[in-house]
């Protein structure tokens, strides 16, 4: 969905969408997941260009990274951009970004495209390990059970022999 930025009254304008559903592609070579993202955006016209405040809502279809079984993660996630005008092209000349830049995007042929916005707010709303539970046990290393459903019928590790002469030490009277 693209805004016009000479569209947005003063007072500002509120915003509420139901995105297209987006796609994302995940950086771990995973299928790629669909999901619709529910938005209420609030555009606000400024000397130097557009904020871009509200929060986006959405369920995503991920694979747990423990035990690569699908699962559902609800996301709701704030989030304040600000738009401006691209700068004229400089002598090359090397710029310092502070904390205020790293929310900060430029306006691209003076409209705001929404979906793009809500697109980049899902990514950086994945979790960098994505669990289907904190307490997920994972996949056993040798049989590829998934310890989740039950023990599975592998030995322990084999015991380290530089311990055996404590374990002697344990059986002596």
């Amino acid at each position: 969905m693209l805004i016009e930025i000479a569209e947005i009254p003063q007072e500002g304008l509120t915003v509420t969408l139901r995105a297209e559903p987006v796609v994302l592609r995940l950086l771990d070579g995973g299928p790629p997941t669909e999901a619709h993202a529910d938005a209420v955006l609030r555009l606000t016209r400024t000397q130097g260009g557009v904020l871009a405040e509200g929060e986006v809502a959405s369920t995503l279809s991920l694979i747990c990274s423990r035990c690569s079984e699908p699962f559902a993660l609800p996301v709701k996630e704030p989030f304040s951009v600000f738009y401006q005008e691209p700068l004229p092209p400089s002598a090359e000349e090397e710029v310092e970004l502070g904390p205020e830049d790293l929310d900060t995007d430029f306006l691209a042929q003076g409209r705001l495209d929404l979906t793009a916005l809500l697109h980049e707010n899902l990514l950086l709303a994945l979790p960098v390990q994505p669990l289907c539970r904190e307490d997920c046990q994972g996949l056993c290393p040798r049989c590829g059970a998934n310890r989740n459903e039950g023990a599975c019928a592998c030995a322990g590790p084999p015991a380290d022999p530089r311990f055996a002469i404590l374990e002697q030490l344990k059986r002596e009277p």
